[in-house]
């Protein structure tokens, strides 16, 4: 039966949109793939192109071969009567009713798109890294695109410290791209993670792919944080369809003279909801958790105890001074409570919230 779910999403002119009204219709790929023209015609919303492409195309040869492939390869079909595809993405019109994926999946609860600019800023590298690492802890996907600069940042966190990775490409799932993450596409594989596609096994990634691949990264999270972005980025498309989509968005705030920041601080500007940490995340309210800084982090609690034992503020020179760390060092567990709304940052003065 997995023959006529992938004929069906390889039909010439007939796009997702297409695809779900006929299977809402007709109930079944095959009952589409024997329909006459009558009952085609009967479909409301089907224009002319539609019909004649499932009149025209009733071969099963190709469907089979690319069967035979993914049977060969270890690559799963995911239909859309499956109970594996999350609800919340059936109902975005860009969702086709097949995805091709590899490694494991399992229904959840939350999923959190991090997504960014694939040149990005040392401070995006570390956002992206600190929760890649806080989602994974909390047992919550992390979903991207294994792009170069942020996606791949996050993902990459997540899996090292346990989590669970969902990558979606603009190419068959079997076409690692770019090729540099070849070693991260098998690491999400081996942490029981999963690479999915709606392109069949093969397929090369092409320019068009890559915003059809964005509006599945969307779908398939129930929130999305645009960690950095230019004016001309990517993840400004993938923020476009997370609103068509209903999904709740958040932009994390980038210094005023970086490009790499510019598109996420216009996003803050017209009232997208700034992420100021983990605890931002509607996921984490409703799971009524705190995340609290990583216990093997001793010099987190120095630093506190520190902070607390004084009722004047510190400066980043004094801190150092004071608990014998490196500045530079220190700069980056200060980075990390700040993201956490444990510490405030002034210029060169830290507070105790």
């Amino acid at each position: 039966m997995k023959v006529y779910w992938i004929w069906l999403s390889i039909l010439p002119h007939v796009g997702p949109v297409f695809q779900k009204r006929l299977i809402k219709y007709f109930r079944s790929p095959l009952s589409v793939y024997k329909a006459a023209r009558e009952e085609l015609e009967a479909v409301k919303g089907l224009n002319k192109r539609v019909i004649s492409s499932v009149l025209n195309n009733r071969s099963l040869k190709d469907a089979e071969t690319i069967a035979e492939k993914a049977i060969k390869q270890g690559i799963g079909l995911l239909s859309f009567d499956d109970p594996l595809y999350p609800t919340s993405a059936k109902i975005c019109p860009e969702s086709p009713v097949l995805l091709f994926y590899k490694g494991h999946l399992r229904p959840f609860e939350h999923s959190i798109a991090v997504v960014g600019s694939r040149r990005c800023t040392a401070y995006g590298r570390k956002v992206a890294e600190e929760i890649g690492k806080q989602l994974a802890g909390l047992h919550i996907p992390v979903v991207s695109g294994l792009a170069k600069g942020i996606d791949s940042y996050a993902h990459a966190s997540c899996v090292q410290h346990g989590g669970t990775a969902i990558a979606f490409l603009a190419g068959g799932v079997d076409v690692c791209y770019p090729k540099e993450h070849f070693r991260l596409y098998h690491e999400i594989l081996e942490a029981d993670g999963a690479i999915l596609s709606q392109y069949p096994p093969g397929t090369l990634p092409k320019p068009p792919f890559f915003l059809r691949r964005n509006a599945l990264i969307s779908a398939w999270s129930t929130e999305l944080v645009v960690v950095e972005a230019g004016m001309r980025s990517g993840a400004l498309w993938t923020e476009k369809f997370a609103v068509g989509q209903g999904k709740k968005i958040y932009a994390v705030p980038s210094y005023i003279h970086v490009p790499e920041g510019v598109g996420t601080n216009q996003l803050l500007a017209q009232g997208v909801e700034p992420y100021l940490g983990i605890n931002s995340l509607e996921a984490i309210r409703d799971l009524k958790m705190e995340c609290e800084p990583p216990k093997e982090h001793e010099q987190y609690n120095q630093i506190l105890s520190t902070l607390s034992e004084s009722s004047n503020p510190h400066t980043i020179s004094s801190l150092s001074e004071l608990l014998k760390i490196n500045e530079q060092l220190l700069m980056n567990e200060l980075f990390d409570l700040e993201l956490n709304g444990r510490i405030i940052i002034r210029g060169n003065v830290v507070k105790k919230v």
